[in-house]
């Protein structure tokens, strides 16, 4: 697990032991399977889902790292086809953001919450 958590990473310290054993605790808990299995089987419709992203209608801040898992072709697929996103791209960070960058993810959070424009790094 940890392989490929840090898969996610640019900082691989940002991916503690204490982190790793509350995941695998987690993933031992009654109907955590089920619950897996669900999301993994409603992948099809996460990526068709695109399609009615024209029609969103509230604010939308699209929060990426730079170094992020998905590819930048993606990326800007889904902020072209939601209309008045915010994109916002985190200099030196992958995938989990919010243990790399949880600073900047709480400050995004904060200024989404009083509507305050910042910069981002």
């Amino acid at each position: 697990m940890r392989a490929i958590l840090r898969g996610g990473l640019v900082d691989d310290s940002a991916l503690t032991n204490e982190y790793l054993d509350e995941l695998l605790a987690v993933g031992k808990r009654p109907g955590y399977a089920s619950v897996a299995r669900a999301v993994y089987g409603a992948l099809p419709s996460l990526v068709a889902a695109r399609s009615v992203y024209p029609r969103v209608t509230v604010p939308v801040n699209l929060v990426y790292g730079e170094h992020d898992w998905s590819r930048a072709s993606d990326r800007d697929a889904n902020n072209r086809a939601l209309p008045g996103a915010e994109f916002v791209q985190i200099p030196d960070a992958g995938h989990f953001l919010s243990l790399e960058k949880p600073a900047v993810i709480a400050a995004l959070l904060d200024r989404s919450a009083v509507g305050e424009d910042h910069e981002y790094g």
